[in-house]
């Protein structure tokens, strides 16, 4: 990365009410005094990347988003950029109002949230963590003045907790997180956010094909598509984009409002900065031209359109710089769980009975028996198997929900009750929500075929029904708007 104008700083390292963070409110809420269709207000930004029902405009800008694609990366930095540069003006347009001096938008930059900061906890946080909103998120009140300390002014970078939405049309009539958000000490294991495994791969973006289940940093390559929301995604994307996401909930967790909670930026930044990174450990971006070329729609700070492409957008990141490129850019974990792999196929080893709309409990484990059982001498005799063409796939069908459910789920093979750790031996990979609400159902799958190796090898695959165990990261409180489920599990083998 190279030495840029401006520095975006950690939030997690802030104190409450930093002058950046200050700032940053001051202008998130004149930005929502804006008129809604204006390419400066708070509500068109967050309409660039999803349009909520709540809005009946339209602009050749809104729902532009690529997630499960190449561009994921690419076009959330362009956004960055932009939304940066309108907030950046936003502060000086109040310093000038209010005769303030020296000018806070000279040298103002975008922070970030870096959650995987603080090292791994093995029981549950008792302090507020890097994973925890940072404080200025949390709190209603904010200073009624720079460096001020009484919390009297209401704080446009908090959204509620409280609510708990039965329906789709309750539930976008107030911005909100989901049910303790604010209060949580993190809101969700460090597991769910490690980047190590992105971190650690080499390949920005391949081809996701049956027989190409190549792990890679980016997202799928997807030519000149920009696809809204697809399954594609890159290590970066799954963990901890997604996840964080999902468990912040309530708005962030679904695309068409994620943009419209503060917290979305900083999260953002942190996403930016891990790719910055990645690029920093001498890996290399795509250098195809349908990639380079590819040209996204954005608007200026004087609310101009601006179409830039790709190749734009990276020049346009050195006019900044990251506190840090190294911190929070994970550990390895004990295990790192198998890739996850398109939709399975041809022999079907074992499945449950199909249930449409099998609930997935927010508190507890969810565990369903693949039949029939006793299939474990044919998975020790694939697993065992020299044929390279041999892989086993465990698939959960139909995966969906009515609203974000506030947690990422873990997915473990054949864990005993009380041994569904994430960093034990059964743990598969994980589930989120993010962008699923409401949408039609997919299929999660993932290549276990080294995980029933490892499984046999240390003599936990013993003969009896084979279970799959569906459990959510931080427990929630059951509500009765967000209703996740999936209809069966199945395990085959291609």
């Amino acid at each position: 990365m190279s030495n840029g104008t401006f520095v975006r700083r950690d939030a997690s390292k802030m104190t409450e009410w930093d002058p950046v963070l200050y700032w940053y409110a001051r202008a998130v809420g004149l930005m929502q005094q804006r008129p809604e269709f204006d390419p400066t207000s708070w509500v068109f930004q967050g309409c660039i990347h999803g349009v909520p029902p709540t809005v009946t405009e339209t602009n050749e800008a809104f729902s532009q988003c690529p997630h499960g694609g190449w561009f994921f990366l690419p076009w959330h930095r362009g956004y960055l950029w932009y939304f940066e540069r309108i907030i950046r003006a936003t502060i000086k347009q109040i310093a000038a109002q209010e005769n303030i001096t020296p000018d806070p938008s000279t040298n103002w930059a975008l922070p970030y949230w870096d959650y995987a900061l603080d090292a791994p906890t093995t029981t549950p946080a008792t302090t507020f963590t890097s994973r925890a909103l940072p404080a200025a998120f949390r709190s209603p009140k904010m200073p009624d003045r720079p460096g001020g300390t009484n919390l009297t002014v209401d704080n446009p970078l908090f959204l509620r907790d409280d609510l708990a939405p039965v329906g789709e049309d309750e539930f976008w009539q107030t911005p909100h997180r989901a049910l303790g958000k604010n209060s949580a000490k993190e809101i969700t294991q460090y597991k769910d956010i490690n980047p190590f495994t992105a971190m650690s791969e080499t390949i920005f973006s391949a081809t996701k094909s049956r027989s190409n289940v190549q792990p890679t940093f980016g997202s799928e390559i997807s030519f000149t598509v920009m696809p809204h929301f697809q399954s594609g995604f890159g290590e970066l994307e799954n963990v901890p984009h997604n996840q964080v996401h999902g468990a912040v909930g309530g708005w962030m967790g679904r695309v068409e409002g994620s943009a419209r909670d503060p917290i979305f930026w900083l999260h953002h930044a942190n996403i930016d900065r891990l790719w910055s990174g990645w690029l920093d450990k001498e890996n290399k971006n795509p250098n195809h031209t349908s990639w380079l070329d590819h040209e996204f729609v954005f608007f200026d700070e004087d609310g101009g359109r601006k179409q830039t492409s790709a190749r734009a957008v990276l020049h346009d990141a050195q006019n900044y710089r990251y506190e840090s490129l190294t911190d929070g850019t994970g550990t390895r974990p004990l295990l790192v769980p198998p890739a996850t792999a398109p939709r399975a196929g041809e022999r079907v080893l074992a499945a449950s009975a199909a249930n449409p709309r099998q609930p997935l409990d927010v508190r507890a484990p969810t565990t369903v028996s693949l039949e029939p059982s006793g299939v474990q001498g044919a998975l020790r005799s694939l697993a065992a198997s020299d044929e390279p063409q041999t892989n086993l796939i465990l698939t959960v069908h139909n995966v969906h929900t009515t609203l974000p459910p506030g947690t990422p789920f873990h997915v473990f093979l054949n864990g005993p009750e009380g041994d569904l750790d994430p960093d034990g031996p059964y743990f598969v990979g994980w589930i989120s929500f993010f962008g699923m609400a409401g949408a039609d159902g997919h299929d999660a799958s993932y290549d276990v075929t080294e995980q029933v190796q490892r499984l046999t090898e240390q003599g936990l695959l013993p003969d009896g029904p084979l279970t799959v165990s569906i459990v959510p990261s931080i427990p929630q409180p059951a509500t009765a708007g967000a209703k996740p489920g999936f209809d069966s599990v199945s395990l085959t083998s291609i």
